[in-house]
């Protein structure tokens, strides 16, 4: 599948208003090698963009490029409606936490966002608006070397929104962060869409993405393979019913019988993979599972799993760039 039949979004350059970043033939090549190649981004305006890709697909050169640390070898682009050769235009409303933070280990919380302020030529009033807004508002006083690996990627994405940013950068947010850690970051991206702001977040967590994130960006080997509404690449997977006989030899008969039916079906790994038509309804997907295991318990097979697997990005992710795990480093 190709760039063109998988992006769905507006491609016209003139719309660069409707989008806070917006690249053509963004191309970068480091000694011959070339690690971006020819990125057209369309990240609309509002949303929460997850950024997806095996390790070492250009996302982070990609974002480099974006904020103006890393230039392009070839190329044109926007963000926030202002030229990629000229980011101190837009920097100053753009806030990012890339590759974790760094602060002093001595110093507390609030007086590090209050250096950070005062390098950045903003106000020190705004330390304590988003202490409070990333919830950390009664620890700003405590030293950073007392911070839980929580509470420092916290204090990373308050030191990003000290500008008040319109477009919010990440760079793996959620990396190392325990379950409790990872719902509190979910949580302030998704309140962050909800005031307008829009997110482009990269991440290897292709579940925490999913459960964010409304729209997507891929890409595989420095090519964009995908860009559009994470439902929509989605939607374009097809439903499994999985059948697993209590006796593996039984397989073949369960396969039978899903053939004798009609299904399409194929075995993989001593399991029966029954594609659902996209048609079919959830209601529609359990009467065929039901009709399965009631004609193979008429045979003497016992089924010891019979589920029905509804598409998730993972699926998709798999499907598009043949990598097999969630775990997309």
């Amino acid at each position: 599948m190709t760039t063109e039949t998988l992006t769905r979004e507006q491609t016209d350059p003139e719309s660069s208003t409707a989008y806070a970043v917006q690249t053509t033939g963004l191309q970068k090549a480091y000694g011959g090698r070339i690690v971006v190649d020819d990125v057209a981004l369309r990240l609309p305006t509002g949303v929460v963009s997850g950024f997806v890709g095996p390790n070492g697909a250009g996302k982070t050169t990609t974002i480099r490029m974006l904020l103006g640390l890393v230039r392009p070898t070839a190329g044109s682009g926007h963000v926030l409606g202002q030229p990629i050769t000229a980011p101190t235009r837009y920097l100053p409303q753009v806030g990012a936490l890339i590759e974790g933070p760094a602060f002093t280990p001595s110093l507390s919380g609030a007086n590090n966002l209050k250096v950070l302020a005062r390098a950045g030529g903003l106000p020190t009033v705004r330390v304590g608006e988003v202490l409070e807004r990333v919830g950390l508002g009664d620890r700003g006083n405590d030293p950073y070397k007392a911070y839980s690996l929580g509470m420092k990627q916290r204090l990373g994405i308050a030191a990003a929104l000290l500008p008040q940013p319109k477009l919010l950068i990440l760079d793996e947010p959620t990396n190392g962060l325990d379950p409790a850690g990872i719902v509190q970051v979910r949580d302030l991206i998704s309140s962050f869409r909800d005031e307008g702001m829009t997110v482009f977040v990269s991440s290897h967590l292709l579940a925490e993405i999913e459960q964010v994130a409304d729209h997507l960006v891929m890409i595989q080997e420095g090519k964009l393979v995908f860009q559009g509404p994470v439902q929509e690449l989605v939607a374009a997977q097809v439903p499994e019913l999985l059948a697993v006989p209590e006796r593996p030899q039984d397989v073949d008969l369960v396969a039978d019988i899903a053939s004798a039916l009609g299904w399409l079906a194929h075995l993989a790994d001593g399991v029966l993979r029954v594609q659902m038509p996209t048609n079919l309804d959830r209601a529609q997907h359990a009467q065929r599972a039901t009709e399965l295991n009631r004609r193979a318990h008429a045979v003497g097979v016992v089924l010891s799993r019979l589920e029905v697997r509804q598409p998730t990005l993972e699926q998709a992710f798999f499907t598009v760039t043949g990598t097999a795990s969630g775990d997309v480093h």
